[in-house]
C-alpha cells in the first residue's frame, strides 16, 4: 500500500486497499502515516498494524520520530528515502 499522506488514517487506507484489491494480506506500507504525536490515534494504529503482521513498513514524511519509534515496536520499520528501490518478488 502506497500512501502519499494518510489523511484518512492509515488503517482506513489499508482496509480500503484490501477491499479494492480483493486481498487480505499486506506486504508493505510505504508513505506518510499522518501520525504526529502520541494519543488515541497512535495507539489504535499501533494495535491495527501489529495485527497485520507486516513483512515491512516504510513510514516517511508526516510521521513523527516518536511515532516511528513506537511503530518499530510493532512492525519491521525500515529506512525510507529518495531513490529507495523496493522489490517484492513472488510472495
Amino acid at each position: 500500500v502506497i500512501a502519499g499522506c494518510a489523511h484518512a488514517g492509515i488503517c482506513n487506507t489499508v482496509e480500503h486497499a484490501k477491499r479494492v484489491c480483493g486481498e487480505s494480506r499486506v506486504l508493505d506500507i510505504v508513505g506518510g502515516l499522518h501520525l504526529r504525536g502520541a494519543g488515541p490515534q497512535l495507539e489504535g494504529t499501533l494495535a491495527y498494524l501489529k495485527n497485520q503482521n507486516l513483512p515491512a513498513l516504510h513510514a516517511c514524511h508526516c510521521t513523527a520520530l516518536a511515532a516511528k519509534v513506537a511503530l518499530a515496536q510493532v512492525a519491521p520499520l525500515q529506512e525510507t528515502g529518495v531513490g529507495l528501490r523496493l522489490e517484492y518478488g513472488d510472495r
